[in-house]
């Protein structure tokens, strides 16, 4: 849901018919390499937030993916004990370090944010090596087919929507941060229980 609010619904015929006519098979290997892009960042912060178990495995599964997975397409490191883990980026570092949450805000084009996460994204930015791709046509390309895999992944969670969207959508998005922060250490209301990765997918 964290994205719900920055691909508008003006994406969502398009998203609708890319599920359609696109077979899942190709669908999933656009998932994996943009997956496996965007790991650069996550090993960044795995480093930064001084946790090496993750910042190996993040390490080994982009090796591993990007050589013998045809540069992420096929995800070829989950058969080798690397499975897929959760996304770090730098607003959780912050979170890390001390920094405290702020406000719940609501950034135009990129959606659910805290002042924290809004003061990490520009350094995410500059880590991610899609951005820095020269050639125009290829650039354009890979924003929108992520833009596109974003808005289509999120279609089967639409029928979660419920009440005022703007407070689901909000504590959906605030719980998520909470559980990525904590590695999957979370409190709830009747005492602390870990939750696995599937219980916020």
């Amino acid at each position: 849901f964290g994205q719900v609010v920055a691909a508008r619904d003006g994406a969502r015929p398009v998203a609708v018919f890319y599920n359609r006519a696109v077979p899942e098979p190709f669908r999933l290997g656009a998932h994996n390499v943009l997956e496996n892009m965007d790991k650069p960042v996550t090993f960044a912060n795995d480093v930064l937030q001084g946790n090496p178990s993750h910042a190996l495995q993040t390490f080994a599964r982009t090796l591993t993916n990007t050589t013998l997975g045809i540069g992420g397409l096929l995800d070829v490191a989950q058969y080798m004990n690397l499975p897929a883990d959760a996304r770090a980026d730098f607003g959780q570092t912050l979170a890390v370090w001390g920094v405290g949450q702020g406000p719940y805000l609501v950034l135009p084009f990129l959606g659910p944010s805290t002042v924290r996460d809004g003061l990490g994204k520009p350094i995410d930015w500059y880590t991610d090596p899609t951005n820095y791709i020269d050639h125009v046509p290829t650039d354009n390309t890979v924003k929108g087919i992520s833009l596109l895999n974003t808005r289509a992944e999120l279609l089967p969670l639409e029928k979660n929507l419920t009440g005022d969207k703007y407070v689901f959508i909000r504590d959906v998005y605030l719980q998520r941060r909470d559980y990525l922060i904590n590695n999957g250490k979370v409190d709830d209301d009747f005492g602390t229980e870990d939750f696995g990765e599937d219980d916020f997918e």
